[in-house]
Order: structure tokens, then C-alpha cells, then sequence
């Protein structure tokens, strides 16, 4: 990789370090922070990397007030390493990453995630075919939306649906019906382009913002609470480990890279769940014989 050269302005140093992550899928992830960035710098008149000062670093993280603190933390993580490559490259001024101040990531609660019954409601309500297997896609493989978006038809094969996220890409393999009524599709579609989207629109590739307008009006027929693609996301999570599924099978099918990201983030647990869970302790089968102290209580 070439040495980026005196007089580099930001978006140009922003395209290069993204691109020297190696990972397409992390690329993408540091350019689309990196250059919302660079916009921001050129509102307030500042173009080149010798411009950067810390004025304009604490104006930028102001700005990002309005964010949730561990978004806001990610956003700067990818910041700090931006300016550490800019230090090195010897672009801007020393001292900027460490004089940039990066809270501790706070504490995770997990929400209570969308039942099994509330999760069959919302994929009845639905009300045409792309916008159901569009909700049953979320909910039968826990995919990130951006990554389900992505698809194109060529990317399932044998059962299997390739997504390409974070950590790479990985084969997610489809449950019985849900594999059918994906199959289903296809076929009325009668497509044999492979490189055709999975999820089209009149514009070509369904967007983002169009497939949560679409999730919000199954959640309205379904009479449920607004849920979000994340959501489904948290789901399926919970209702694999409720059912047994093993962790580290089910970190991976998420596309986590380790499975205490998936305790973390998605492990919620509810009351019903300790209940059934230490109902198979084993101490409580060898109790089936009372102990010899109970008859001294009567």
C-alpha cells in the first residue's frame, strides 16, 4: 500500500484506511463512519489532514450526543484507530487519537425478546409473499438486515442461505419449512439470474429503510408492538438457546465472532426460563427420596 502523501485530505485518507482493513464487509462498516466524519469536517472548513485539531474533535463528538452511548462508543473506537493511521502517516498533528476520550461501554441490558406465539402472529400478518419471507428470513436464520439485503438469489444453494457479514461469510443452513417457502418463491418467481437481489424492488434491491416500513406494517396487522429487524434478530437468538441449541452453534450461526458476544448481547432470561431451566437440576432427581432429616420435622 502506498504512502498517502502531503496535502491528503481527509476523504482521501478515509478511502484508503477503510480499504487497508482487509474485510469487505468491515470496509464498508469504516467508510460509511469515516466519511459521515469527513462530511462533518467539511461543514465546519476543514478539507485536509493537517487541518485536524481538537476543537474540531470535541465538536464532533458533541455532535453525537444524540446517538445511543454504545453506538456513539463504536463511532469514535473507528475514529481513534482512523487518527492513530494518520499519526503514523505523519498527516496530522501527534497526540489527536489519545486527546480523543472514549467513555467505558455501558453496561447491557437485554431486553425481553419477541415470543415464539407473538413471533408466529407476525409471520401470518403478513400481507403479500416478499413481505413474509422477509419476517420469516429474520426470524429462521437471525440474520442482520444489511446482510439478508445483500442477497442474491445465487446465495442459497442446497438448503444452505450465504450471508456475508462482520466476521466474514457463513452458510446458515434453513429449517425444514422455511427452506420450502423460500424454495416457493423462487420458483413463482421464475428466476435464473443468480446474480438477481433475493429481496427486489421497482428500483432494484429492496432498501433498508423500505424493509423496516414493511416489518412496521406486519407488526400493525399483527396488533403487536413496533419491532425492528434487530429484534427478530434477538428472537431467534433466544429461541435457540431456549431451545437447547447449543452456544457456540448458535454464536456462529449469528455471525458473532465469540460466543460472549451472544451471552452479552442476546441472552436475555426471564423468570420462566430460570424456572424450567433448574427444574433439570440434577439434585433436585436424587431428592426423590426424602433425606432422613424430614421424618425428624413431623
Amino acid at each position: 500500500m502506498a504512502s498517502p502523501a502531503a496535502g491528503t485530505t481527509l476523504e482521501q485518507l478515509a478511502e484508503l484506511f477503510s480499504r487497508s482493513t482487509g474485510k469487505q464487509s468491515s470496509s464498508r462498516e469504516y467508510r460509511g463512519v469515516l466519511l459521515s466524519f469527513c462530511r462533518f469536517a467539511k461543514e465546519q472548513g476543514i478539507v485536509f489532514c493537517s487541518e485536524l485539531d481538537f476543537p474540531l474533535l470535541l465538536s464532533y463528538q458533541a455532535s453525537l450526543a444524540w446517538l445511543a452511548p454504545s453506538t456513539r462508543r463504536h463511532r469514535l473506537l473507528f475514529l481513534r484507530q482512523f487518527l492513530r493511521f494518520a499519526e503514523r502517516s505523519r498527516l496530522v498533528r501527534p497526540g489527536l487519537a489519545e486527546g480523543l476520550r472514549v467513555q467505558p461501554a455501558p453496561p447491557h441490558h437485554p431486553r425481553p425478546a419477541l415470543s415464539l406465539e407473538d413471533s408466529l402472529r407476525l409471520i401470518s400478518a403478513a400481507p403479500d409473499r416478499r413481505a413474509g419471507l422477509l419476517v420469516l428470513l429474520l426470524l429462521g436464520t437471525g440474520a442482520r438486515i444489511s446482510e439478508l439485503l445483500q442477497c442474491d438469489v445465487s446465495c442459497y444453494q442446497d438448503g444452505l442461505l450465504y450471508l456475508s457479514g462482520k466476521t466474514g461469510t457463513r452458510a446458515v443452513p434453513l429449517a425444514r419449512r422455511v427452506r420450502s417457502q423460500l424454495e416457493a418463491e423462487l420458483l413463482a418467481r421464475g428466476e435464473h439470474d443468480g446474480s438477481a437481489p433475493l429481496f427486489a424492488s421497482r428500483q432494484g434491491r429492496l432498501s433498508d429503510r423500505r424493509a423496516r416500513e414493511i416489518l412496521a406494517d406486519c407488526c400493525r396487522l399483527a396488533n403487536l408492538p413496533l419491532q425492528s429487524p434487530h429484534d427478530l434478530r434477538h428472537a431467534a437468538c433466544a429461541r435457540w438457546l431456549r431451545a437447547g441449541i447449543p452456544l457456540v452453534v448458535v454464536s456462529r450461526t449469528l455471525g458473532h465472532s465469540r460466543p460472549s458476544t451472544t451471552l452479552d448481547h442476546y441472552g436475555s432470561v426471564t423468570a420462566h426460563d430460570l424456572e424450567r431451566g433448574l427444574s433439570a437440576d440434577p439434585l433436585e432427581q436424587g431428592l426423590a427420596e426424602p433425606p432422613p432429616w424430614v421424618a425428624l420435622q413431623q
